[in-house]
């Protein structure tokens, strides 16, 4: 364990060392519910699932967020407590190449294992280099094209959640395609992103290491306790914690914490990574579209 620290110490260090990192914030862990910072040791000694799952929500183009998943994945597999690996990123058709690819080094390209360019093979690499290496196993746990098509088709398999769940989630699909497009028309996307958490959820549940720490690498929001994929693991136990990127002028951890509905809690714990610029994409559509 005094190995596994220092090392995760040596990785928020080189985070806050950074030319961009001045950020007071950076390399910090806040805790929203109970409203202060834990260290690193207590990360690692009081924080992480033994027999469940740590869902580690990430920024896709943040290649900070990809450093933290790959030494995260190194050091509990260097002190022997690394589980199964999850990969919002590959699903379920993939698995057998996958495992194929955990057999065999060789194997382990973006062209063998039918990588998606959607998912920037620079960037999902080392995470995924360091799986292979530690992990028992590195599960394919997303919705399959057909099971995509049907949920846009068909609904969500397994229901719905509360109303209010479904009105926070379509105002975020709003958001996020820039308010461009018509509600009605956001439905069907509505159901594909649900049954995704559904699935996600069963390849955990299917797929828990007893005894050991599992990981699941996804995006925030699935991996947010209010909105995705813990909606779905009934009482297999699992942590959430967000990797997000600091803001300029912004020192206040609980201002960071994402907004939810209800009383619901939407992150057990919060890392922050340096601030990075984000291109503004809706600027890009608008600009596209005229």
């Amino acid at each position: 364990m005094r190995i596994l620290l220092l090392c995760l110490t040596g990785l928020w260090l080189s985070l806050a060392g950074t030319a961009m990192a001045a950020h007071p914030l950076t390399g910090k862990i806040w805790s929203p519910k109970m409203r202060h910072f834990i260290s690193e040791q207590a990360l690692l000694q009081d924080w992480m699932p033994n027999g469940g799952w740590l869902l580690i929500g990430e920024q896709h183009d943040n290649p900070d967020h990809h450093r933290i998943q790959a030494d995260l994945i190194r050091l509990l597999g260097t002190e022997n407590r690394l589980g199964n690996v999850a990969l919002e990123m590959a699903n379920r058709s993939q698995q057998p190449l996958l495992d194929n690819a955990k057999r065999t080094p060789e194997l382990r390209t973006p062209e063998n294992l039918e990588w998606s360019d959607g998912w920037p093979w620079a960037l999902y690499q080392e995470p995924l280099m360091a799986a292979f290496q530690y992990a028992p196993r590195i599960i394919g746990a997303d919705l399959n094209p057909t099971g995509i098509k049907r949920a846009y088709q068909q609904g969500a398999p397994d229901g719905e959640l509360e109303p209010a769940h479904a009105d926070y989630m379509l105002d975020l699909l709003f958001d996020s395609h820039c308010r461009q497009m018509p509600r009605q028309q956001l439905e069907p996307m509505r159901q594909v992103q649900l049954a995704r958490d559904q699935q996600l959820a069963s390849a955990l549940r299917d797929n828990t290491e007893p005894g050991r720490v599992n990981l699941l690498l996804t995006g925030s929001i699935h991996a947010r306790k209010d909105l995705g994929v813990p909606r779905w693991l009934d009482t297999t136990p699992h942590i959430t914690l967000l990797l997000i990127s600091a803001e300029p002028n912004i020192n206040d951890p609980a201002a960071y914490q994402p907004v939810s509905f209800g009383n619901l809690d939407s992150a057990d714990l919060i890392l922050f990574t340096q601030p990075l610029e984000a291109p503004d994409y809706c600027a890009r559509f608008q600009r596209d579209a005229n």
